[in-house]
């Protein structure tokens, strides 16, 4: 089987054969289509969840962890659970 990639699908490949270690582009096919059919074991109320948070973030109604992580080291006293930090 041939396949005919775009350049920036090669380059996104190849970027991830550098980083990630793959010996070969075959490589990163596999692992993205195992990663895909990972997605489809999911239950019914998991699939949902992530379809409602994609909506909430297209609509921005979102906050960088940054905000969420500074809004939590208030929230959290310092050293619980055995943690200096959250």
């Amino acid at each position: 089987m041939e396949l005919s990639l775009t350049p920036e699908t090669r380059r996104l490949i190849e970027e991830r054969m550098r980083r990630d270690g793959y010996a070969t582009a075959d490589e990163v096919v596999r692992a993205a289509l195992e990663l895909l059919d990972q997605d489809s074991d999911l239950d019914p109320e998991t699939l949902a969840a992530i379809d409602r948070a994609e909506d909430q973030i297209a609509r921005g109604e979102y906050r960088e962890w940054t905000q969420a992580s500074a809004e939590l080291r208030k929230k959290i006293p310092r050293g619980i659970a055995g943690r200096d930090t959250v």
